[in-house]
Order: C-alpha cells, then sequence, then structure tokens
C-alpha cells in the first residue's frame, strides 16, 4: 500500500485542482461573458505567477537543475506579462507588455547562452521525465490546439451547419453574421481550455520541481 500511496496522493490532488478549474469556469459562465478581469483570466495568472514562484525558490534546492528552472520561470513569466497585456498597455503606455517581455526573454537568453552545456544537459534529463511530459502537453494544448480551436473559421463552419440563417453571401464569399451571444460563447470556450492548459503546466511545473529536488538530495547523500 505505502508504494501506492504518492499514487493515490496524486490523483486526488490533481483531480481537486481540475474540480476547482470547472467550478471557476462555471462561476464565469454565470456571469454570461468573460472578460479581462474574470475569474478565469485571473486563475490563469495566479498559475502562471505561481509555477514561476515555485520555480525560482526551488532553483537552490534543485542545484542540478537550477539554470532549466530558472528558464523555464522566465519563460512562464512572459506569459505572466502577456496575461496582463491590456492592463499594462492602457495603465503605462502602449505595447508596455512587449518592453517587459522583451527585458525577461533577454535576461533568459543571456543566462541560457552563459551556461549552455549546464542548461542543455539538465534539459535532456528533466525531459525524461513524466512531469516535463505533462507541462509539454500543456504548452502544446496553449500553443497549438487552443490557437486552432478558436479560429474563426471552425466557428463559423458550427453556426454555418447549425443556423443557416447567421450566414450571409459577400463577394461570393460566405461569412458569418455573427450575433452579440456567440462572441461570448467562442470567447469562454477558448479561455476555459487556455485555463486547462495553465492547469496541466502547473501539475507538470510541480512534478518537475519534485523530481529535481529529489535528485539533489540522492546525490548530497
Amino acid at each position: 500500500m505505502k508504494p501506492l500511496l504518492p499514487i493515490i496522493v496524486r490523483l486526488f490532488a490533481y483531480a481537486g485542482l481540475m474540480f476547482i478549474m470547472a467550478l471557476v469556469i462555471q462561476f464565469d459562465f454565470a456571469e454570461g461573458e468573460v472578460k479581462e478581469d474574470s475569474l478565469i483570466e485571473i486563475t490563469q495568472e495566479f498559475l502562471l505567477f505561481v509555477s514561476s514562484i515555485l520555480l525560482i525558490v526551488y532553483s537552490s534546492k534543485a542545484e542540478n537543475f537550477k539554470i532549466f528552472n530558472l528558464t523555464l520561470a522566465g519563460f512562464l513569466g512572459v506569459h505572466f506579462v502577456r496575461e496582463f497585456d491590456f492592463w499594462l498597455n492602457t495603465r503605462l503606455f502602449d505595447k508596455a507588455w512587449q518592453v517587459l517581455a522583451l527585458i525577461i526573454l533577454v535576461l533568459i537568453v543571456v543566462m541560457v547562452i552563459r551556461n549552455w552545456k549546464k542548461f542543455i544537459f539538465e534539459l535532456v534529463a528533466i525531459s525524461k521525465t513524466y512531469g516535463f511530459a505533462f507541462f509539454f502537453s500543456g504548452l502544446i494544448i496553449l500553443h497549438v490546439f487552443s490557437r486552432l480551436y478558436g479560429r474563426k473559421l471552425m466557428w463559423i463552419d458550427l453556426l454555418r451547419n447549425t443556423h443557416d440563417q447567421y450566414v450571409i453571401e459577400d463577394n461570393g464569399e460566405k461569412v458569418i453574421a455573427l450575433r452579440d451571444f456567440m462572441r461570448p460563447v467562442k470567447d469562454a470556450s477558448e479561455e476555459s481550455l487556455e485555463l486547462l492548459a495553465y492547469s496541466i503546466i502547473f501539475i507538470g511545473v510541480v512534478e518537475m520541481i519534485m523530481f529535481g529536488v529529489k535528485s539533489s538530495k540522492k546525490i548530497q547523500s
């Protein structure tokens, strides 16, 4: 039973995380629209922030993966800044988020170049863990699937096949006359998918940190 305990703990912990994410989505759906200050958006930012902080804090405790952890923290930090694009651009100055993201990106690149061999060694080692598989899967969902899922063409096809009255002809091409309620549905669906991706990324980060800490303790002992 003891060897199964970590698996059981993970099962309940990660299932609980997904349950909370579902409640977050349900809350915003009840509001009728997912805006920049919605609970879904705030939760996305929270997951990114916590993931970055954990990687920074545990980079000193997992010496074998210090460069990788700091690089990944910066990478997620860029995503964190990107999620605040509207607030930064309106409260600070136009394209403020791009400037901040570029600064973080430059720092990451400099650190990786100065520690290139160590970074590659750490990356190869951590890539063999299922924590990295979680992280990589979340990244693919976030940057590939969610972007394809949110394309207008897909939603046009859906509406064309279900509500022909929304489709009009424009210069020989079919375009969609989206009613006000369709845009919130599309945005809410896409943002919910991104929330799922960030949750999976968070799980991957936690697993990679635990692997790194355990590996460092084995070497020290």
